[in-house]
């Protein structure tokens, strides 16, 4: 009997073992019922079947062998598996030891019924491939899935923790700000409460960072609210503010024409106050730092210079990647999360611009901001 013929044939004999051995390693304290051990096996060995009974070319075989199996807009019985078992609190070793059991269930049963009797059958050996290929391709389908969850959970977590810690943060502010400016307090008091303030906006800078990147990968990305705004005026006023807290760097704010364009403020404040943190955090102790806007036609072009150890040519492409972080000087006391550029990057795609940097001995590093007007 063709194998996949002898599927059908034998459902339940083969939804049983799947119910045993996913009773006997449900999690700790489980009591998971038949139909919940079943999960969705039924509809995936059914979906196994009809693949194995359809017509499949060369070029299809080699295709799906290659993980390029057609797509669906709806989920397949594995991805809901995937979600059911996350669900249920297994885990993903366990997800995939299921599958790893299915397969030599099905095998044994099959050989234990059929004997193979015909050993170079040729019908035999395409039933064992085709075989192979459906249940790689569920067990693909099926991490996938409960890996995208895991990932899509942890953000969620990052967000609300992000969020949640706003609050008492906001507390230490205004605790700090009390003892700056209490006039009949010893001078020592004075000097922790602007220590405080500075290590305070220190973590928000951090904590925004951290929620933008959440942001960034649930939903639908970064959130802009465009409207008429002048980069001329935003980096003049994080120019002052740079400048009042760090005394040791010299700062120069350089404009040319008419910066003005239809963007985000707030989000446009925010690239180049990632920038010229990074220029502190990156470039020489109290060296100079260059922030310069010029209008061109359709755009208006933002640079941040720093002098300091260039960036190698090979990594000038990946700083803005959160998979590379090779910039990132090993055992600086200042070092944050990393997510400044990342940050820069999205939202300079959201705002249809680009960015890109530059970094010589001679020259030192330049970040440069396309921002078109409109």
């Amino acid at each position: 009997m063709r194998l996949h013929k002898f599927i059908s044939a034998n459902m339940e004999a083969i939804l049983k073992e799947w119910e045993d051995f996913a009773r006997a390693n449900q999690p700790t304290g489980g009591d998971l019922q038949v139909v919940e051990l079943r999960d969705h096996a039924k509809d995936l060995l059914n979906n196994i079947v009809r693949d194995m009974a359809t017509a499949q070319t060369e070029s299809e075989r080699e295709s799906k062998s290659q993980g390029n199996s057609p797509t669906s807009d709806t989920d397949t019985p594995a991805e809901v598996h995937a979600d059911e078992r996350l669900g249920a609190g297994f885990s993903i070793r366990l997800l995939v030891a299921e599958y790893r059991a299915l397969r030599a269930s099905v095998l044994r049963l099959w050989i234990k019924g059929e004997a193979l009797s015909e050993p170079d059958n040729p019908d035999e050996l395409e039933d064992l491939i085709r075989f192979n290929e459906s249940i790689d391709q569920a067990l693909a389908e099926s991490v996938g899935r409960y890996s995208e969850a895991v990932t899509e959970n942890s953000d969620i977590f990052v967000g609300m923790l992000g969020h949640d810690l706003r609050s008492p943060l906001q507390v230490l502010s205004f605790g700090a700000a009390k003892l700056k400016n209490m006039e009949d307090a010893d001078k020592s008091l004075n000097q922790l409460g602007s220590i405080m303030i500075a290590s305070v906006q220190r973590m928000k800078e951090m904590l925004d960072d951290l929620m933008d990147f959440t942001e960034s990968r649930i939903g639908e990305g970064l959130i802009i609210h465009r409207g008429p705004a002048d980069l001329a005026e935003i980096t003049r006023q994080l120019v002052d503010e740079f400048r009042s807290a760090h005394q040791d760097h010299r700062f120069e704010h350089v404009v040319n024409g008419d910066c003005s364009g239809h963007w985000d403020a707030s989000r446009i404040g925010q690239i180049c106050q990632n920038l010229i943190s990074n220029a502190l955090q990156h470039g020489d102790p109290q060296g100079d730092i260059v922030v310069g806007c010029e209008a061109r036609k359709d755009q208006v072009v933002l640079t941040v210079n720093s002098r300091g150890k260039p960036i190698p040519e090979s990594q000038q492409q990946d700083i803005f990647e959160l998979s590379s972080r090779k910039h990132v000087e090993k055992g600086n006391p200042n070092k944050n999360l990393g997510l400044g550029l990342y940050i820069v990057r999205e939202l300079v795609m959201a705002h249809d611009g680009k960015v890109s940097v530059e970094s010589t001995q001679s020259a030192g590093t330049t970040f440069t901001v396309e921002l078109p007007k409109n």
